[in-house]
């Protein structure tokens, strides 16, 4: 056997892959010193990854039904701040809200990339404040003592 072949395999023998047909128990995080690439790899491999409706090879989704989501997001050629990726869990706390948390990690313009960054946690705190607002209207609509 020749000697990269050998210690590739010695590599993939090494390297702590999941088993494919194991649940996600943790949401997955970005590790941004991995670079854009290896990121847009890595979330093919996520167990559980799938391409977003549409089939947007720019949108990859895993979840945990009723515990948490992700939805991770690589920009596109064209796009403000590419290369960038942006990793965006849902968490449903024990209220039934579910809470948006962004993580963006960028590769190209700065003063892009910190837009991008706003652009995020604004739309987290949106998409909180809407998952509270259907909460509370939903508890609204049980109650007894709810309005008519």
């Amino acid at each position: 056997m020749a000697p990269r072949l050998r210690m590739t395999l010695a590599l993939v023998a090494l390297w702590p892959w999941p088993a494919l047909s194991e649940p996600v128990s943790a949401a997955p995080d970005l590790d941004c010193s991995m670079g854009f690439e290896a990121l847009r790899n890595w979330a093919a491999w996520v167990p559980g990854a799938e391409q977003v409706s549409g089939g947007n090879p720019n949108v990859v989704a895993v979840a945990q039904p009723d515990v948490w989501r992700v939805e991770i997001t690589f920009t596109k050629q064209g796009d403000a701040a590419h290369p960038a990726v942006t990793l965006r869990k849902f968490v449903k706390q024990v209220t039934g809200v579910w809470t948006a948390q962004s993580k963006v990690c960028g590769y190209g313009d700065q003063a892009q990339f910190q837009a991008l960054v706003a652009g995020a946690k604004a739309e987290d705190s949106r998409l909180t404040n809407l998952s509270r607002a259907e909460v509370e209207e939903q508890k609204k609509k049980l109650s007894p003592l709810g309005s008519p």
